[in-house]
């Protein structure tokens, strides 16, 4: 049996060199090299580790390394996000520690806005929206992360 001091090396090899998009797909790439780790362990390894997923221009998400996540805040240290598909009208999507701001190209917050309310997201209160830029204000109990990733979700479904 290997001990955690490996697993984690192991995970640390995995997230550098490979595009990693789930647990389930993780778990699976550990059992490749012989470690027998359940869901909640990962998950805690993750933690400990602070890696974070974050949302690809390809679509998709990915696990990346602390150091790696660092590059993807902007000045402000909020995390960005690009949309996991383009949207029209979409330019990004930034977090706070508290609220999360929707970029959009002139003219276009106004509607997008409309269609985040539409979708009735669990994570999301509700919008305000300007010419091209719209506040999104999360529900009780779900992080700025959380709300961004469903946001990131459901955008290229709503339109």
């Amino acid at each position: 049996m290997k001990n955690k001091k490996d697993r984690i090396t192991v995970i640390r090899d995995i997230v550098q060199s490979q595009s990693i998009s789930s647990q389930d797909e993780l778990l699976k790439e550990l059992q490749l090299r012989g470690f027998k780790v359940t869901q909640a362990t990962l998950s805690r390894d993750l933690k400990q580790m602070q890696i974070a997923k974050y949302a690809t221009r390809e679509g998709s998400y990915m696990y990346v390394m602390p150091d790696l996540a660092a590059s993807f805040k902007n000045n402000n240290g909020s995390p960005h996000f690009i949309p996991s598909k383009t949207v029209a009208g979409v330019v990004s999507i930034e977090c706070s520690q508290v609220l999360i701001v929707v970029r959009t190209k002139p003219g276009y917050a106004s509607s997008i806005a409309y269609d985040i309310d539409m979708s009735a997201l669990p994570e999301v209160m509700g919008t305000l929206a300007g010419d091209d830029t719209i506040l999104v204000i999360p529900r009780g109990g779900y992080s700025t992360h959380q709300v961004a990733e469903a946001l990131c979700a459901a955008l290229p479904k709503s339109f």
